[in-house]
């Protein structure tokens, strides 16, 4: 396999996050079939103890801690609506649900897929709040930035309507990750595109929410591979293989921003020498 998968001590540490429901439960594992790295388990740690991650995902780790049930909300262009993909269940979507529930086991999560080809990001602000409130979820994931910066929609516009419809989910108390665009040598012919991708980078820092930064992940697997890897024959939409990379960086992401709880009676599972989530 070209990419590997989240690895067993990151997934195993996630675990540290959720706090039981009850002293008499027992410790949740984890299950990690795609990898066979050598973990260790040792004492388990206080929350004072265990490293923080740095930007956190409040409501779905509360989610998941009262119920071990979480809905995200996957909004966005093309990318969700998984075209390219050769099915429904090879969407980064589809593959995020099957990743996070294999990563975090005894929990169900729904993750909801809302995307639109071809459209801007004003477009999804617009129907930001009905889909909301349809949904409810604890999480949203926005991926976007292509479209516009296909149609040159002006950067200050562009970023002014990601920063108000980020606050609107911040009123909401509804956790975010945003997702930029794909890479691919076709595309930044355009100076334009790159600067829509730097665009969202600043939106996402000023608005401390999470950036899954697809256009640097991909950048590094072509740069390797070629855009074959990770992309259809139009040098446009993701296939399988791009959808999958980009799931299991989500869920490494979603992972490792899981709030801190007070205290817990899991184990931590130590990384290997050499362990972790890695590139080609």
């Amino acid at each position: 396999m070209l990419y590997v998968p989240p690895s067993a001590w990151l997934l195993s540490f996630a675990l540290t996050l959720l706090p039981l429901a009850s002293s008499a439960q027992e410790p949740t594992t984890v299950a990690a079939p795609k990898l066979e790295a050598a973990a260790t388990p040792t004492d388990p740690l206080s929350a004072k103890a265990t490293p923080g991650f740095g930007k956190q995902l409040p409501r779905l780790g509360r989610a998941l801690r009262e119920t071990r049930t979480a809905k995200v909300l996957a909004i966005g262009s093309s990318s969700t609506a998984g075209i390219g993909a050769s099915s429904p269940m090879r969407t980064y979507t589809a593959r995020l649900e099957v990743d996070l529930e294999q990563a975090l086991t005894g929990t169900d999560f729904d993750v909801v897929s809302h995307g639109l080809g071809g459209e801007v990001a004003q477009g999804a602000a617009d129907r930001m709040k009905r889909e909301v409130e349809e949904v409810k979820p604890d999480l949203v994931i926005w991926q976007v930035g292509t479209n516009d910066a296909f149609r040159h929609v002006a950067i200050d516009s562009f970023k002014n309507c990601l920063r108000k419809t980020l606050a609107w989910l911040k009123e909401q108390q509804v956790d975010v990750i945003l997702i930029n665009p794909q890479y691919g040598d076709q595309l930044i012919k355009d100076a334009y595109y790159e600067d829509m991708v730097n665009a969202v980078a600043e939106v996402a820092r000023d608005a401390d929410v999470l950036l899954v930064d697809r256009f640097q992940l991909m950048k590094k697997l072509q740069r390797e591979h070629g855009d074959r890897l990770y992309l259809s024959a139009d040098n446009l939409h993701m296939n399988d293989e791009g959808y999958r990379c980009l799931a299991e960086e989500l869920t490494v992401t979603i992972i490792k921003a899981l709030p801190q709880p007070t205290h817990t009676t899991a184990s931590v599972v130590t990384p290997a020498p050499g362990a972790g989530l890695s590139l080609p």
